[in-house]
């Protein structure tokens, strides 16, 4: 099947005046750009790196868009391109069917896990206050196994995250429970038809209870047989990348692995430095610092990403 045929499959996403407004209030709360271009919503994820929020089906930018967006101080867009243009192949995760439930998980040692996390979970909505007051170890500990800074800055942006999510209408959190210890939480944000998992911390001294099983499986059920919700994303592919044990319990959870043209924009004014004799330079002094800085790892992914883009028939044959 070519990859044209299967993102034909992705879910459609509906984005009106209410939602836009939510979503417009929470980025200027937490003082982060954002514009609205090509039917979209985007948002900067930092280092005025843009990207539409939540994530799109394949879209198309004419130069009268790229102007905008350069003039809105854009210096790098990443999108899902609708167009036969050089492309990075990603993948969105998705579940659309509404009859989620123990047969939508095809791994027998993926059902044997949710199954010993519910005898030992609960699993519920919470206030965004329980977040802020009692996950810091959880994202301590997140961080941590992934290889990611935390500190003290790190802490208070997530804290002021979850103070301004609590007021928006558009965000969840849920969470699972071992006993009356908080074993994993998920922050979710609805926007038309879709639910997406915008992040998952949990406590590591009590993975062995398979907490994220239990909260992904039974928050999924949940917000997939809503009325009006025709999808539940897992995420696309970050620029940063993510562990491909990641990517495949996600899969093993029953979310459907759908293949994307992702492409990256460049500012015609960093083009020089970043696709040239400086470029090698420039991606090894990021890789270095890509453990201590946030901005780091994104250059690293924007320029594997830019690099990595290819002709679209050499993967579509």
């Amino acid at each position: 099947m070519l990859i044209d045929e299967k993102m034909n499959s992705m879910p459609e996403i509906r984005q009106d005046s209410v939602d836009e407004k939510h979503l417009s209030d929470f980025c200027r709360a937490r003082g982060v750009r954002f514009f609205r271009v090509g039917g979209l919503f985007w948002m900067s994820r930092g280092l005025r790196f843009f990207s539409p929020w939540p994530a799109s089906k394949p879209i198309s930018l004419s130069p009268q868009d790229l102007r905008f967006m350069w003039g809105q101080k854009a210096l790098f867009l990443h999108y899902v391109s609708a167009e036969d243009k050089p492309y990075f192949p990603g993948y969105d995760l998705v579940v659309d069917d509404k009859n989620y439930d123990f047969r939508s998980i095809t791994s027998s040692k993926r059902r044997h896990n949710i199954r010993w996390a519910l005898k030992h979970c609960t699993v519920e909505r919470v206030q965004f206050n329980l977040l802020a007051q009692e996950a810091g170890p959880l994202m301590e500990d997140t961080h941590r196994r992934q290889d990611r800074t935390f500190n003290e800055s790190v802490l208070k942006m997530w804290i002021n995250y979850f103070k301004i999510a609590e007021s928006n209408p558009l965000f969840e959190a849920w969470a699972s429970f071992v006993g009356n210890q908080l074993a994993a939480v998920c922050v979710v944000v609805t926007v038309g038809g879709g639910t997406y998992i915008e992040m998952t911390f949990s406590r590591t001294e009590l993975l062995k209870y398979h907490p994220v099983d239990a909260l992904a499986f039974v928050a999924t059920q949940e917000f997939i047989a809503r009325q009006g919700i025709t999808h539940v994303s897992y995420g696309r592919r970050p620029i940063t990348g993510e562990p491909e044990g990641l990517v495949n319990f996600k899969e093993s959870m029953g979310f459907r692995k759908v293949p994307v043209r992702e492409r990256i924009e460049i500012h015609p004014a960093l083009k020089p430095a970043l696709w040239g004799p400086l470029s090698s330079a420039a991606r090894f002094v990021a890789k270095i610092c890509s453990n201590r800085s946030m901005y780091a790892r994104i250059i690293t992914g924007v320029l594997d990403t830019y690099r990595g883009q290819v002709n679209v028939m050499s993967l579509d044959k």
